[in-house]
């Protein structure tokens, strides 16, 4: 190698484990959305309810349209879309700006995946009634939907400008402040969410994954945990665990990753985490047991093999360490951090020009100890 130094490093020498980025992962922002109020509106008090019986010979306009859409009303409760929306249809078409319902027929357009009709109903409402923070909310969902990220959170601040107390609009606007890596304006809605909805599972979740973001490991914990008090997800617990394990908790993580996985048995992500903190607390054969399960799972999962081969290391199983990372490698030709351990695995095996090849390719895709382990290099 042209110095004298010893080629071999100490066991404890800087193998990288790598837990899967993503792992606080935060509540689906559009994909479990809330859908805009189950149930419509209830007309005015003024207005016939579903089921009276008309004493006028003949009905009015207006009269026909409020019997319409307490129809309407009746059949969305019911879960009969199609029925629901043709009623608002045929009271929109006796009242005109019947501003309740476009709200309603553009929840109903929701309900059937008919963004665009629903967000053009949405509008419709609000230029009958600026005032109608509802209806903001649901042009909010809309366009989060339809993947309109500018506009979706447009609508949600408009609507909390209406109504500041709004829950559902604070927490979806704080997903979208997480999405765009506004972690601390997040924080700030995900808390107003919490202020107005002390129950909010989903809120303190994805407060506790800001706090994650923010290093606030322990505030996070505190987070996490009430999160699974008021409901008991898999996704939260393995988000604890990840938690615990920054804040130093070795030991709670391992407990909170075993309830996500007894929650969901095929979490192989919380599997590969669990295995990770067995790795920090140096059960190498028991993180190899648990990186096995996640590969039986999700024979896919680059970051298991990976992690595996940092295992195997330990116990100076040197040859399945570089098969892992070669399989890692396989599945993610641009892992940097696999290049990095299949060389410190190919070092040990007396192979040091493919040593040296790995370290200087982990370099080249950012990885700063390779460039540390290349030094060694001719």
């Amino acid at each position: 190698m042209g110095k004298s130094k010893n080629i071999l490093k100490p066991v404890n020498m800087k193998i990288k484990l790598f837990t899967v980025a993503g792992v606080f992962a935060i509540t689906t922002a559009m994909g479990q959305v809330t859908n805009p109020p189950t149930n419509p509106q209830t007309p005015p008090s003024n207005q016939h309810n579903s089921g009276d019986t008309v004493k006028t010979v003949s009905n009015t306009p207006e009269q026909n349209a409020e019997i319409a859409y307490n129809k309407g009303v009746d059949d969305f409760s019911k879960g009969n879309y199609t029925g629901a929306l043709d009623d608002f249809n045929q009271a929109i078409t006796y009242k005109p700006d019947f501003e309740q319902a476009y709200f309603n027929r553009g929840n109903t357009k929701y309900k059937t995946k008919d963004f665009p009709g629903a967000l053009a109903d949405y509008n419709k409402a609000v230029v009958l009634n600026s005032n109608d923070d509802k209806a903001y909310y649901g042009i909010g969902q809309v366009q989060g939907m339809i993947g309109t990220k500018d506009q979706a959170m447009q609508g949600y601040s408009q609507c909390l400008q209406i109504n500041p107390k709004n829950a559902d609009a604070a927490y979806y606007r704080g997903e979208l402040k997480f999405q765009n890596k506004d972690y601390q304006g997040a924080l700030t809605d995900f808390s107003s969410a919490i202020a107005n909805k002390p129950n909010y599972a989903e809120a303190y979740n994805d407060r506790g994954s800001c706090k994650v973001e923010l290093k606030d490991y322990k505030g996070a914990v505190q987070d996490y945990q009430q999160s699974v008090s008021l409901n008991k997800s898999a996704t939260t617990y393995n988000n604890l665990g990840s938690a615990q394990r920054k804040a130093g908790d070795n030991s709670g993580a391992l407990d909170s990753y075993s309830a996500a996985i007894a929650l969901k048995p095929d979490y192989y992500i919380a599997l590969n985490n669990r295995g990770v903190t067995k790795f920090d607390k140096q059960d190498y054969q028991g993180a190899i047991d648990d990186f096995n399960k996640t590969l039986i799972i999700n024979s896919n999962y680059s970051f298991a093999y990976n992690n595996r081969a940092s295992a195997e290391f330990k116990l100076k199983q040197y040859q399945n360490s570089k098969l892992d990372c070669d399989k890692a490698i396989q599945l993610n030709p641009n892992y940097g951090l696999a290049y990095l351990n299949r060389g410190i695995a190919e070092e040990m095996l007396r192979k040091q020009t493919d040593a040296c090849n790995d370290w200087n390719k982990a370099a080249s895709l950012g990885v700063s100890a390779g460039k540390d382990y290349a030094s060694d290099c001719q």
